[in-house]
């Protein structure tokens, strides 16, 4: 590249850049989108075609889409999915917040690590305990019960999101509020929480995403009254349940939701991943 930047004139040389800046990026991004696109294009298949991955041309079979919303509890569980999702997303970005900021300022890592440590942890470990806890106080099947399941995911992401936010935020600033006669708590509504705003929009989105995604947690601790997005998904692995064009149809309305929220809000999400606090 420093051998063309001499060579070429500076014009040439900036659109040859571009160019090879977009190509770079279409090869990183090419097989993610590739994935839903396969994704897609199988949930129009007609089932004696499925195990044919090589078959490209065929009449699409819109029906797999019609016999989804009719046969199936679709539906009720993305709204499922919505009130879980959110839900834990809200609970854990205040409790994420707070704790990081309590981190953040007392420099307490090791109570970090240990909130790090439980993220780590995979979810299977703690199935059998959350079913025998949640059997013996009723919340088995349950709202409450999977929100609070879902806490283990969303806390600790927040509070390591959040965490390098808060540390970018003078606290020269929090003392001068101080001496100007506000309160700690005041210090912290009015110039770390605004501060924080872009930080708060990126771990609120991935907390989101996270949450939405989840499957063990609310297949185990779940059932047919709280049964989430994913878990209606998995109901089509059972050959009886439909065929595997219903699957992926499916599948399909359950990224949908996901992708177009973060295609509405990705320049917040951009921004809030790239800016910490202020400089």
């Amino acid at each position: 590249m420093v051998v063309l930047k001499r060579l070429l004139p500076r014009r040439s040389y900036e659109i040859l850049e571009t160019i090879g800046t977009h190509v770079v990026l279409l090869a990183v991004v090419a097989p993610f989108f590739f994935v839903f696109f396969y994704m897609f294009w199988n949930s129009l298949k007609p089932d004696y075609l499925f195990f044919e991955p090589g078959t490209w041309i065929f009449e699409p079979l819109w029906s797999n889409y019609t016999d989804v919303f009719e046969q199936s509890d679709l539906i009720p569980n993305i709204a499922n999915s919505l009130i879980i999702s959110t839900s834990a997303t809200l609970i854990g970005l205040v409790c994420g917040l707070l704790t990081a900021y309590t981190v953040a300022r007392y420099n307490l890592r090791k109570l970090a690590m240990a909130i790090l440590v439980t993220r780590m942890i995979p979810y299977i470990t703690a199935l059998v305990p959350f079913w025998i806890v949640y059997k013996q106080v009723g919340l088995l099947n349950t709202y409450t019960g999977i929100i609070l399941s879902h806490l283990v995911i969303t806390i600790p992401f927040g509070v390591w999101i959040m965490m390098g936010f808060i540390e970018d935020i003078p606290k020269d600033l929090e003392e001068a509020a101080w001496i100007d006669g506000a309160s700690r708590t005041q210090a912290f509504l009015r110039i770390v929480l605004p501060l924080s705003t872009p930080g708060m929009v990126a771990t609120a989105i991935l907390c989101f995403i996270f949450s939405w995604n989840n499957f063990q947690l609310a297949l185990v601790l779940g059932g047919f009254d709280v049964s989430t997005a994913p878990v209606s998904v998995f109901k089509y692995a059972d050959p009886e349940a439909g065929g595997s064009g219903q699957m992926m149809a499916a599948a399909t309305l359950v990224t949908l939701p996901v992708f177009f929220i973060v295609l509405l809000i990705q320049k917040q999400l951009t921004a809030g991943l790239t800016i910490g606090g202020v400089k």
